[in-house]
């Protein structure tokens, strides 16, 4: 059965942090994300969710726009054990990591991206956590980004070869890349560990735009994805609504 997560920050944007986790549960999610936890109150989000009885479910690494995973590979395998015990009272089990931008013409950064992501991976089987490498779109939010292509993205996670390092899916922004999105996860669920969501232009109501969640999340779910799928968008009217109305859309299929 599909689990469906909510990413805390672009939504409820007017509503304390923390008072967006019982909100979430109300709601009827199975699971809440977050962005860079470094200026959270990991204890804090680690009992609520706890008595509301919804796992954190993902949330990037410590300093995700300056330490990325193609920096020197001490520096980030150290970020990596940073973060793990940073968030330790979360109780979350997966990590989103972010490859640094283009740095040359010839395409050295997939094989130090590769060396670096097998040396996390050595951390993360003795932690028992899960690494989501994710990939952007270049063309409208993220110019100068080294990874949007989730044909590289998975290129280089089958090159890792480890189960903790899998790919994060983000809808939104291979749709803007590439398109395709159903052969591209069905062809890889094994390697894709998490899904995002959001329309297609804008970053909207993923019932906004030119995607059809309905059937690309049933393709993926046929074809035996068991991870979460987040919505992570910025609501155009009302966010209880809004929310509301996205969940029970993208499990109309």
């Amino acid at each position: 059965m599909e689990k469906y997560s909510i990413c805390l920050e672009p939504v409820l944007e007017n509503v304390d942090f923390y008072d967006r986790i019982k909100i979430a549960t109300d709601l009827g999610f199975d699971g809440i994300e977050f962005w860079d936890p470094t200026e959270k109150d990991m204890k804090k989000i680690g009992k609520l969710s706890s008595e509301y009885n919804i796992p954190v479910v993902g949330c990037t690494l410590l300093n995700q726009w300056t330490i990325r995973a193609n920096d020197d590979s001490e520096l980030v395998v150290e970020n990596l054990r940073n973060t793990i015990d940073f968030t330790e009272p979360l109780g979350c089990r997966s990590f989103i990591l972010m490859t640094g931008e283009s740095e040359s013409k010839a395409d050295t950064q997939k094989n130090i991206l590769i060396e670096n992501l097998k040396r996390m991976a050595e951390v993360a089987e003795k932690k028992g956590v899960t690494l989501l490498l994710e990939s952007l779109n270049t063309l409208v939010d993220h110019k100068g980004y080294y990874l949007d292509s989730a044909y590289l993205g998975y290129e280089i996670v089958k090159c890792v070869g480890s189960e903790r390092v899998k790919l994060l899916y983000d809808c939104y922004h291979m749709q803007i890349m590439e398109g395709n999105l159903i052969d591209n996860i069905t062809k890889n669920v094994k390697f894709t560990g998490h899904i995002h969501c959001a329309g297609v232009p804008g970053r909207n109501e993923p019932y906004i735009g030119e995607i059809n969640y309905p059937n690309v999340l049933k393709s993926a779910v046929d074809e035996g994805f068991k991870g979460y799928i987040g919505l992570e968008y910025w609501p155009t009217c009302d966010d209880m609504e809004s929310m509301a109305a996205s969940l029970s859309y993208l499990k109309a299929k």
